[in-house]
């Protein structure tokens, strides 16, 4: 796979050879790794990507992407945003190009409450496995393996690790990054299986989930409702509904607060009639869009909240692995993609010469990306609890609901990601300064 001709140019200067003898390992197909792995080989550095799956599922279905995340992929890679564009769903109709979500009384006949707006971009949207297969099809052949479900992490020689699979293979690897989701056994073993950090927080609601030919859904919703994406808000309950696979299905999405989760599996099986039964009380348009849950399934909604370091040595985590949240602010997938555009430059740059700076490398990811992804997470759960109308500020004063939606998506959407690029450049110029500069450490050589 040769070089994108549009590559920011910090990323184009020629990789020293130590670099391209790094063994970089990554865990897990998510999308955040997917999109560094693409990135690290358009820029001369290979990679191995480790995904524990046998196949592939529909889990996650539905994605969505405001402006900072589509700029995110770009800048990673080319290709990768050209791969999106030729999948994405936007709004349907004309005059809601701009609008990122259409937020609804759901007491009601789906009366507007606000219309949030994201100029320039508005809001698209993927079916999430089948990006995903787009993205590993952008990846040199023998570069992705299915099957390689991790189970142990070893440290081995020079600072290095072996990875222990659950088919009984050990492979040996120098840098390891996890992307293996909000189960993830990386973070576990990076923060220790003990710790209450390494374990995902119940985060107080469950969702329904479900995707329906556009054609019914416009027979259900009507045609403005199904072709535009919308947000309907009650009293402890909402539903999500947008467009994917260029507007020929419909995403549903039907959340419900929910004290404990009693089940050990996060998925459980449920039926039509205790989904009506639970939306019972909701206006027209709830009702219409649960009638569309044929099969549905209890999904139980979990997080991260808390996480003291994304890395330890060479061992670093990305993603879902890193910072899972609620869906409520459609952010959790751009801030992967953000994961990678920031790991990727500090791995390509041109101070990263030896191991050592690797960690280097790690500890200025961690120093920006943590803090900001972390409040994603808060802020999603608090949007969660605005939009069932319980939020401490807001409850369910639309006035109150609207003005805190029409300003609080701001500061994720119009991020300057050149400038974070930077910022972590000159973290990790501030922690390699000390360090002598090699030109390999691979293997004692």
């Amino acid at each position: 796979m040769g070089l994108p001709q549009d590559l920011s140019s910090s990323d184009e200067a020629v990789v020293s050879e130590s670099k391209m003898r790094f063994r970089i390992a990554i865990i897990g197909g998510g999308l955040g790794g997917l999109a560094l792995a693409i990135g690290l080989v358009q820029r001369g550095i290979p990679v191995q990507v480790y995904e524990g799956a046998s196949g592939w599922t529909d889990a996650g279905a539905g994605l969505v992407f405001a402006k900072n995340a589509m700029a995110a992929m770009e800048k990673v890679s080319p290709d990768i945003y050209n791969a999106f564009q030729k999948r994405s769903s936007g709004q349907g109709w004309e005059s809601k190009k701009t609008t990122y979500m259409d937020y609804r009384d759901g007491r009601t006949d789906g009366e507007l409450v606000t219309s949030v707006i994201c100029a320039n971009t508005g809001q698209e949207s993927v079916h999430r496995t089948l990006f995903a297969k787009d993205l590993v099809a952008l990846l040199p052949e023998g570069t992705f393996h299915m099957g390689k479900r991790l189970v142990g992490l070893d440290n081995g020689p020079n600072g290095g690790y072996t990875m222990r699979f659950a088919d009984g293979q050990s492979i040996d690897a120098d840098i390891v990054v996890g992307s293996d989701g909000i189960k993830s056994k990386c973070r576990q073993l990076l923060l220790g299986e003990d710790s209450p950090e390494a374990i995902p927080k119940f985060a107080g609601e469950f969702a329904y989930r479900g995707m329906v030919p556009m054609e019914r859904a416009v027979a259900v919703l009507g045609d403005e409702f199904a072709r535009n994406s919308m947000v309907n808000m009650d009293s402890g309950c909402l539903t999500t509904t947008y467009p994917v696979e260029k507007g020929t299905l419909l995403n549903l999405v039907a959340c419900r607060s929910l004290e404990k989760w009693d089940h050990e599996d996060w998925v459980v099986p449920s039926s039509k009639e205790a989904v009506q039964k639970e939306f019972a009380g909701c206006g027209p348009v709830m009702q219409k869009v649960i009638s569309m849950m044929d099969k549905p399934s209890m999904w139980a909604l979990f997080d991260h909240p808390e996480c003291s370091t994304f890395y330890k040595g060479r061992f670093a985590l990305i993603g879902d692995a890193a910072h899972a949240s609620t869906p409520h602010q459609g952010a959790g997938c751009g801030q992967a993609f953000e994961d990678a555009h920031v790991l990727c430059s500090l791995l390509a740059d041109e101070h990263v010469v030896s191991l050592e700076h690797v960690e280097d490398a790690f500890a200025a990811y961690d120093a920006i990306r943590r803090p900001r992804t972390l409040k994603v997470i808060h802020t999603s759960r608090e949007n969660g609890e605005i939009c069932m109308m319980r939020g401490e500020s807001t409850g369910d004063d639309l006035g109150k609901i609207k003005a805190n939606l029409d300003q609080r998506f701001h500061w994720i959407w119009h991020e300057d990601l050149d400038q974070q690029v930077q910022e972590a450049r000159t973290k990790l110029h501030e922690f390699s300064g000390s360090r002598p500069a090699k030109e390999t450490l691979v293997d004692g050589s």
